[in-house]
């Protein structure tokens, strides 16, 4: 496998906390040298979900996802050859699970880390076990779909596949859902642009997730997440995220980042 998803990064003023719901619901694990000053990754076997502190001037939410690679040169050689437009830079030396961040053809960044550079830290070097909740995709709002779907099958070498119109593109364990984006998508509330999305868990049972919801809020008010529907604006957000075909129960994390879950 020349490449594979190995990390999500969510952006929050509560990120400790935020780290804690996903260890709690879906049992994912903390770094046995966790740095918490700087910021609170979990895992679930392969993905890295990186609660990073929300610096000045930035967003809180999703705020890139990564890729670990078999040849940073090759990758970047390319992306060069699949469009010279395509840009990247080199991370900062502090941030030492990934050496360069670049985006796709809709500017959705994503970070690339060489599989053999051995600067690989934390919950990014310890991730190698499995568990019955993980993280089985991510769903990205681009322009144009197919054209998605082969730079990151030509870049990547994921393997392409449309289903009931839907793009996906995998690296056998989780994909990547192209959803296509308009500005029609936005008629009652309030516009945003191409973008990572949301994603969403493989679980061995929705009910079961819903039940320890229930527990963990009774547990732990903290835990309580935004509501979803509610009003006309909400409803109108909630029927966009609730066309990713891959979604059975809808859910938000501490932040209020979108969480999908199927057990099929």
């Amino acid at each position: 496998m020349f490449a594979k998803i190995n990390h999500l990064a969510i952006a929050s003023d509560r990120y400790a906390e935020n780290a804690r719901f996903y260890m709690a619901l879906f049992g994912m694990k903390a770094s046995s040298n966790t740095r918490p000053a700087r910021a609170m990754p979990v895992g679930d076997g392969q993905i890295g979900l990186n609660n990073i502190p929300r610096r000045e001037g930035r967003r809180s939410g999703l705020d890139h996802f990564g890729f670990e690679v078999e040849s940073m040169a090759l990758t970047l050689e390319r992306m060069r050859a699949f469009d010279p437009s395509l840009q990247w830079v080199k991370r900062p030396s502090v941030r030492p699970n990934a050496a360069v961040s670049a985006h796709d053809p809709d500017m959705i960044i994503f970070d690339l880390a060489e599989k053999s550079s051995g600067k690989a830290q934390d919950i990014f070097a310890e991730n190698n076990w499995d568990q019955p909740r993980y993280i089985n995709h991510v769903t990205l709002r681009v322009r144009h779909p197919e054209r998605s779907a082969e730079f990151y099958e030509r870049i990547f070498e994921l393997k392409a596949s449309q289903k009931d119109g839907v793009w996906r593109v995998s690296d056998g364990r989780v994909s990547l859902v192209l959803l296509p984006w308009s500005m029609d998508n936005f008629i009652g509330h309030d516009p945003m642009p191409p973008q990572l999305e949301h994603f969403g868990f493989k679980v061995e049972s929705v009910e079961a997730v819903r039940r320890d919801m229930e527990e963990l809020i009774g547990f732990n008010p903290q835990f309580l997440t935004r509501p979803l529907g509610i009003g006309e604006e909400g409803k109108a957000r909630f029927d966009l995220f609730k066309q990713c075909p891959e979604g059975e129960f809808h859910l938000t994390d501490i932040e209020g980042v979108y969480i999908d879950v199927s057990e099929h």
